[in-house]
């Protein structure tokens, strides 16, 4: 009950003054209220209660918080919101999601004011999901880095592999089983680097397995991303700025298999190339080596077609080239036969002309000389006279007395000069 004080003011017990502070919350708190907040801590404890911090912040600096509650959600109430919210998002509650909660306010006079929540939309939080991934889109786009990935050549056959994904996650055991067990008996090399891909520390563990790629960059044609599906919130990891910006900026092709058929993340979109799965990376894997192998033989075959038909060719130009020089050679050979015959006719008639002029000579000088010869002469009534043995060519050379020989042509006659 209320004292009055000496100075007339009333005095509240503390029960009192929170009686009223109770009364007061609940005449200006009636009802529940849906609110929203982002979760900055969670946790549950054994009695399957759950307790979270909500926080609101600045708008224009997600560093300044500008309200703060702590809330609880019984186990009654918990035993049921956490599957149903599990069902639609994929994905338990966690810090740095926003939720849209029903929460009402109560006030004990022996444990003060309380916040409980009996209700949460699930949906709230995978639209405000859509909004961040619209956001961080459209950064990666205007920071002009949205296909860098995209556009680099990724070399065929892509052989020589770095994994990043978890050891243990059964993604990663489907596509190392399917890889080696290729039915075309395909060699792949491939390493793991193990990283965390789901959760809140996925997104820094994966961009520490990219840093460690870069020390072996040299070793590796491409790089994948590999996990097992999940529910949408299971992939935030995979939206995240940070991780995305290092994928697009990454120096080697990125393939990434991260999800089931319906899921699609913003590292998808900015890696090289995207598969659904882990299977389906093996398998893509597996087809390029099979289209090169492919293309390879279809070369072969064109080639040696093409080397038939050049042969072919060659051999009908080379025939074509035989029969024209055999023809050539025919005609040049019987060209030079008459050219030959030709020489051969002008050389014997050149030297019968030459004999017959040198006969013709040699039979004037004949006719000459036997004009000439002393037969002749004798003939003409010629005679020469001899003295002792010499012809005398002028009578100056006898004196009287001399005995001389006059010559005819078929004898001689001794004479005395007087």
């Amino acid at each position: 009950m209320a004292v009055v004080d000496s100075d007339n003011v009333s005095v509240l017990s503390l029960k009192e003054f929170l009686s009223q502070v109770k009364s007061t919350l609940s005449c200006s708190f009636p009802d529940t209220y849906w609110v929203v907040g982002e979760v900055s801590e969670i946790r549950e404890n054994a009695s399957g209660h759950c307790f979270l911090e909500l926080i609101e912040k600045n708008e224009k600096s997600t560093a300044i918080i500008e309200a703060k509650v702590r809330a609880i959600i019984y186990s009654n109430y918990y035993g049921m919101i956490k599957p149903y919210f599990m069902q639609e998002t994929g994905s338990e509650l966690k810090v740095g999601m926003k939720l849209l909660v029903k929460i009402s306010l109560s006030f004990s006079e022996v444990y003060g004011l309380s916040c409980s929540i009996s209700g949460i939309d699930p949906t709230f939080t995978v639209g405000d999901l859509a909004k961040k991934r619209s956001e961080t889109i459209k950064q990666l786009k205007e920071d002009g880095i949205w296909d860098m990935n995209a556009t680099l050549p990724l070399i065929s056959p892509t052989q020589r592999i770095a994994v990043i994904s978890s050891a243990t996650a059964a993604g990663f055991g489907d596509f190392s089983n399917q890889l080696d067990g290729n039915k075309y008996g395909f060699y792949f090399y491939y390493k793991l680097f193990p990283a965390i891909v789901q959760g809140d520390k996925a997104a820094q563990s994966i961009i520490d397995a990219l840093d460690s790629i870069l020390d072996e960059l040299d070793n590796f044609d491409a790089v994948i991303i590999i996990r097992g599906g999940g529910a949408t919130t299971d992939l935030l990891a995979f939206d995240d700025y940070d991780l995305a910006s290092h994928v697009a900026q990454f120096p080697l092709p990125i393939i990434t298999g991260i999800g089931h058929e319906r899921d699609e993340s913003i590292v998808d979109m900015v890696a090289h190339t995207h598969c659904k799965t882990p299977t389906a990376v093996a398998a893509f894997l597996i087809d390029s080596m099979l289209n090169l192998e492919n293309r390879v033989l279809q070369l072969a075959s064109e080639i040696r077609m093409k080397l038939s038909l050049f042969t072919a060719e060659n051999n009908r130009i080379l025939d074509r080239k035989m029969d024209r020089i055999s023809y050539c050679l025919n005609q040049k050979v019987s060209q030079e036969k008459l050219a030959l015959e030709r020489y051969n006719f002008e050389i014997k008639s050149a030297l019968f002309k030459i004999v017959s002029d040198e006969l013709h000579k040699l039979q004037l000088k004949e006719n000459s000389l036997q004009y000439l010869s002393p037969e002749r002469i004798f003939e003409r009534g010629y005679s020469f006279v001899t003295k002792n043995g010499l012809i005398v060519r002028s009578s100056t050379e006898l004196k009287s007395g001399d005995e001389i020989e006059t010559f005819f042509l078929n004898d001689s006659v001794i004479s005395i000069v007087k």
